[in-house]
Order: structure tokens, then C-alpha cells, then sequence
């Protein structure tokens, strides 16, 4: 008689992060849909299980991460790319806060406070999200066109820059609204146990078969086929202005400097540029395996099932990744951000 050990707690429930589908809650009455688990398929419990304990300490080092570089940020803001700096990090903060709200029920089980705040969670996940990836273009697409002036001017202030970080804010609110009106929670009877179990559920004008058509394609667009094109290309400008001797020009253009200076500038500047592409190609690389493999899902069900449990652990491990790119921004600050270096140190040097 052969027994199977359940390593991960809610195996009827497998994924850590619940995808936008017919209901958020681990509950019963919530069907995702899957087909039967495979027995013999033990990587999927494991890979599983380890995404269930990596994704907390992976996203609480995000926040803490995050948080002191708003805190760096806050006292040195002295040109734009500060600003927009700042912008990502908060909206970093608050995606990792609302995702922490909707993957708390495997830790602490469907109590009922969380399940009336996940249709919120999910939507504002949603809106700091889409924040966070336009922050990024904007601030890639602002240094692009000053590395690309023939001079060495300064074509955003930082008051200008918190304008457009507001204004971007605004925007990713807009493209989330749907999903303020998608969720609800609701009362449904769980047959299995003849009791009634509170959920967060699709409302049925949102279940609709062209409504998740039209919002899949239009997600893909905002955060896939958009974004990757222009932080590709920019990305690539970005590397080729950046180049020393693209430098040296723009900046003999405005007047002559001493050696020192200008190849400390040079320095600088080619840091900052490196900062940006490498946040993008971050991005890019973090992210792609997650939407890929929904785009898939999406367009070839036959090669590649969304009810799937391979579907599942693949999704569980790119959410992961996805997710460790957050950890990785404070280290890229301080390795490409000479202020942000000298800021740190300043700031841990008035604490001692």
C-alpha cells in the first residue's frame, strides 16, 4: 500500500500567488478548474513547497530593501532620475504589501477579514504594478533623449519629475479600474461539507468569456508587448550614446574642462545609464518567464494547459523570479548611483 506525502499544506490550491481567475480563496466552493493531481509527479510538490517558503523571505527582504532606499532617495533628491527612483520603490512597496495580502491565506488560513480585502488586494496589485513598469519607461525614455542631445543639458527637474510620477501613478490607476468591479467577496455552498463558506469571487458581469479575452490581451499589451519593445530599444540607444567617446562630445560641446572633471563626469554619467539598462534587462528577464508562459497557456491549451498542475509549479517558480528582482534594485543603487553610495553611508553615519 503506497502512501503520498503532501508537502505543500493547500495541494488542492496550488499556487502561492492566486492567478486572476474565477476566484481568489483557497477555500472549497473556489474551483480553479485543475485537473487531478499526479501522484507521481513529485517535483511539482517540491518545487511547490519551496516556493512556499522562499516567496516570504524573498518579498520581506524586497520591502525592507525597497524601504531604505526610499529612505536614501528621500535625502538626496537632487536631480530627476532621483525621483523617479524614488516613484519605483514606493510602488514596488505597495505591490509587494498588497501580494503579501493575497498569498497571507496560505500562512494563516481563509479568515474572513482577508478574503473581503482581496478583491482590493488584487486590484491595487494590479495598479502599483503597471506603476512601477511606466515608471520604469519613463525614466529609461528621459535618459535616453539626454544622452541623445547634442549638449550636455538637464531636460527634467526634480519638481518636473514628481509631476510625471504622479501623473504615471494616475494612469496605472486608470488601467486597473476593471478590476476594482471584478471581485467580490460572496457567501457559497460548499456541498462537499453542506456548510456556507465566505469567498472572493468573479461578479458575473465579469465572467464572461469576451471580458477576459479582451482584459487578457489588453494586460499583455501593458505589461509585455509594450513595455519590452520600448525598454528593448531603449536599452540599446541607452548602451550605444553611453559609449565614452558619445560623451566626451556632448559634454566639449558646452565648455572646456579640465581632464579630471570630465572623465569623473564621463564616469557618471555612463554609471547612470548602466543603472537604467540594467533595472530593465532585470525586468525583462524577471518577468518574461511568468507572461510568457500565460501568453502560452492562453493561445496553445492543447501544448500547454492553464488546469494543468505543470501549469501550476511552473507559474509558482516564475512568481519566484519575478518577485527576486525587487531584491536586487537596492544593489544595483549602490553599485551605478554614486550620491545614492555617498547618501548611505552619510545617512548610516549619523545612526552610529
Amino acid at each position: 500500500m503506497s502512501s503520498h506525502v503532501d508537502l505543500y499544506p493547500h495541494s488542492d490550491f496550488p499556487f502561492i500567488v492566486p492567478p486572476l481567475r474565477d476566484c481568489l480563496t483557497i477555500q472549497a466552493p473556489c474551483s480553479m478548474g485543475l485537473e487531478p493531481r499526479n501522484t507521481t509527479a513529485y517535483w511539482h510538490e517540491v518545487t511547490d513547497y519551496f516556493c512556499f517558503l522562499a516567496l516570504p523571505v524573498i518579498m520581506s527582504l524586497a520591502v525592507l530593501m525597497e524601504i531604505l532606499s526610499v529612505l536614501v532617495m528621500a535625502r538626496q533628491v537632487r536631480q530627476s532620475l532621483d525621483t523617479y527612483l524614488m516613484g519605483l520603490s514606493l510602488a514596488a512597496i505597495l505591490m509587494l504589501l498588497c501580494t503579501a495580502l493575497l498569498i497571507l491565506q496560505h500562512y494563516m488560513g481563509p479568515e474572513t477579514t482577508l478574503v473581503h480585502t482581496q478583491p482590493y488586494a488584487a486590484s491595487c496589485r494590479d495598479w502599483f504594478w503597471y506603476s512601477a513598469i511606466w515608471l520604469l519607461v519613463m525614466m529609461s525614455f528621459e535618459r535616453v533623449l539626454t544622452v541623445s542631445a547634442s549638449r550636455a543639458t538637464t531636460l527634467c527637474s526634480a519638481n518636473q519629475a514628481a509631476v510625471v510620477v504622479v501623473m504615471v501613478f494616475a494612469v496605472g490607476l486608470v488601467s486597473a479600474l476593471p478590476r476594482f468591479w471584478e471581485y467580490q467577496a460572496m457567501r457559497l455552498h460548499d456541498p462537499t461539507t453542506n456548510t456556507t463558506r465566505l469567498i472572493a469571487k468573479k461578479t458575473a458581469s465579469t465572467a464572461t468569456e469576451e471580458y477576459n479575452i479582451m482584459y487578457f490581451w489588453y494586460v499583455k499589451g501593458v505589461t509585455l508587448f509594450v513595455p519590452f519593445l520600448m525598454m528593448t530599444s531603449m536599452s540599446v540607444t541607452m548602451s550605444y550614446r553611453s559609449r565614452r567617446g558619445a560623451l566626451t562630445k556632448r559634454y566639449m560641446a558646452v565648455k572646456p574642462s579640465t581632464s579630471a572633471a570630465l572623465s569623473r563626469k564621463i564616469k557618471e554619467e555612463a554609471a547612470l545609464s548602466a543603472l537604467l539598462v540594467l533595472l530593465m534587462s532585470l525586468y525583462m528577464l524577471c518577468s518574461a518567464p511568468a507572461s510568457l508562459l500565460e501568453l502560452v497557456a492562453h493561445v496553445a491549451p492543447d501544448w500547454l494547459s492553464p488546469a494543468s498542475r505543470t501549469f501550476a509549479s511552473l507559474y509558482n517558480i516564475f512568481t519566484v523570479a519575478f518577485f527576486f528582482q525587487f531584491d536586487m534594485h537596492f544593489i544595483i543603487y549602490f553599485c551605478f548611483n554614486k550620491q545614492f553610495r555617498i547618501t548611505l553611508l552619510t545617512l548610516f553615519c549619523c545612526c552610529c
